[in-house]
């Protein structure tokens, strides 16, 4: 009896071990944080606003400083424009901006009733039209029809967004029906030019959404492991914006394996495998709006193989090279075409690119201009400095180099390399038209043997960068961008 009372006791004992091991492993947290917090290391630690109103009355200043109008009428309907010139996001809504009139900003709105409330969510209402938004007067949406004629009483020349078609046809019918000779200008235009040079307030929001895609990108670089779907991988990058309040700003692109080479890879459904290369295209949308796109291409094991290694350093390369381009000065293009040399250069060197002066060559590997703006839209507005007819081949075409690069433009800088399977078979469909049969035949038979060595590898480093007085700054240069810092973030 005393022996089973011995075994009962040590039995009991080692429960209670148990136990208190698991209920302490729970408890552990990183030093700084909170049970069911992020740690530190991964939250945006700046305050930034979702709307500051007199960042938007200093923008419409400016902008009427542009241009020469009785009135300008923006609705909704322009979208990214319309928030950009007052700063509101309900789906329904029309600015009124008369010039030197005693209340020349005026909104027209969803007003705040309690059953609309109740089906559609808090609307601001005209109170908050005018309270938050600055309107010097506020009406419901549904008067504006009725009040526009008076708005156009004496107006010979209004500003209309050229997108905005209800804005317009509301225009013309007034005009129409009393005979009035009103000019309608485009104010897109104008208004796209304001949004390529980004402010303080802007710049703050742009650094609030690369901030936590960069810590997105960090997070992922602890817990990703091989056995893991991509939407997975998905979860924890959504998981840190939410975390921190924001949300995606576009589809995470989350491609591992053969999935690296497809450029806009949004099913995430693929298991990942060990030795798999991961590549990440992902952006938070700050509180104002204002959106973030970084890419890292990291080892899904944690260490790159070498033929993943010679890619990787290569697309480094390239993308070190066109920084030294980003700087007021130098033109939009320069830093393309710079990467553009840097990788034909190096894959005729290994064989993959037999001349270096054929067009469609070249174009099998270099898929996309490097750099976009980037700002309310992922693919911010503003005109590039280049016309429709050189549009198609622009980026093979170095004397195409776009506009002068401006302080305060924040643009992207992503090189990539993506040797697709089943790309080469296709060849004859890509450029047919282009080359004889024999020719498209030759590149496949000298190129297959080289390129089905990295076949399956793809590759993009994607920053986002903010082009200063005297050079630039990498926003998101917190996301390791060498195999060395990616490797040894791996191994923690």
């Amino acid at each position: 009896m005393n022996r089973n009372f011995f075994i009962l006791v040590l039995g009991l004992g080692i429960i209670v071990l148990a136990l208190a091991i698991i209920i302490f492993m729970m408890t552990i947290q990183v030093p700084g944080s909170k049970p069911g917090e992020l740690p530190k290391e991964f939250v945006h630690q700046h305050e930034v606003t979702d709307f500051d109103l007199k960042v938007f009355e200093d923008r419409r200043e400016r902008i009427l400083q542009d241009i020469d109008a009785d009135i300008i009428i923006i609705s909704s309907n322009a979208m990214n424009d319309f928030r950009y010139l007052t700063g509101f996001t309900e789906r329904q809504g029309i600015a009124v901006i008369i010039p030197g009139d005693e209340k020349p900003f005026r909104l027209f709105v969803t007003p705040w009733e309690v059953y609309t409330v109740m089906w559609t969510g808090e609307v601001y209402g005209t109170q908050g039209a005018v309270e938050k938004f600055g309107a010097d007067q506020a009406y419901a949406y549904s008067e504006f029809e009725d009040m526009l004629p008076g708005l156009l009483e004496g107006k010979a020349s209004v500003y209309i967004h050229r997108s905005d078609n209800m804005a317009r046809q509301a225009v013309n019918r007034v005009t129409s029906a009393r005979g009035q000779n009103v000019q309608i200008n485009d104010l897109a235009t104008i208004l796209h030019e304001h949004r390529l040079i980004k402010d303080e307030w802007e710049i703050a929001q742009l650094k609030q959404a690369i901030d936590v895609t960069v810590k997105a990108h960090n997070y992922v670089l602890q817990t990703v492991k091989p056995g893991l779907a991509e939407y997975q991988v998905q979860a924890d990058i959504e998981y840190v914006f939410r975390r921190n309040g924001l949300g995606p700003g576009f589809p995470s692109i989350v491609g591992s394996g053969p999935n690296s080479c497809l450029l806009h890879h949004t099913r995430n459904n693929r298991v990942m495998k060990d030795g798999d290369l991961l590549l990440m295209d992902i952006g938070a949308e700050s509180l104002g709006g204002y959106i973030a796109d970084v890419t890292r291409t990291i080892p899904v094991n944690g260490s790159f193989s070498p033929e993943q290694r010679e890619i990787y350093e290569l697309v480094l390369k390239a993308s070190n090279e066109a920084m030294k381009e980003l700087k007021p000065g130098h033109n939009l293009l320069d830093c393309h075409h710079r990467a553009v040399k840097v990788l034909t250069d190096a894959l005729h060197e290994m064989g993959l690119l037999p001349d270096t002066t054929s067009w469609w060559q070249k174009r099998f590997y270099i898929q996309y201009r490097i750099n976009h703006f980037i700002g309310l839209q992922v693919h911010d507005a503003g005109d590039y400095g280049f016309d429709d007819a050189a549009r198609n081949n622009h980026i093979l075409t170095p004397e195409v180099r776009g506009r002068e690069l401006k302080p305060g433009m924040i643009m992207t800088n992503e090189p990539g390399l993506y040797f697709m399977v089943g790309l080469l078979d296709g060849i004859h469909e890509m450029f047919g038209h282009l080359a004889t049969e024999e020719e498209l035949n030759e590149f496949v038979e000298q190129v297959r043997p080289v390129y089905e060595k990295y076949e399956g590898i793809g590759v993009r480093i994607e920053d986002d960068v903010l082009i200063t007085e005297d050079g630039n700054i990498n926003l998101s240069a917190g996301a390791p961008r060498t195999i060395e810092e990616i490797e040894a973030a791996m191994s923690r």
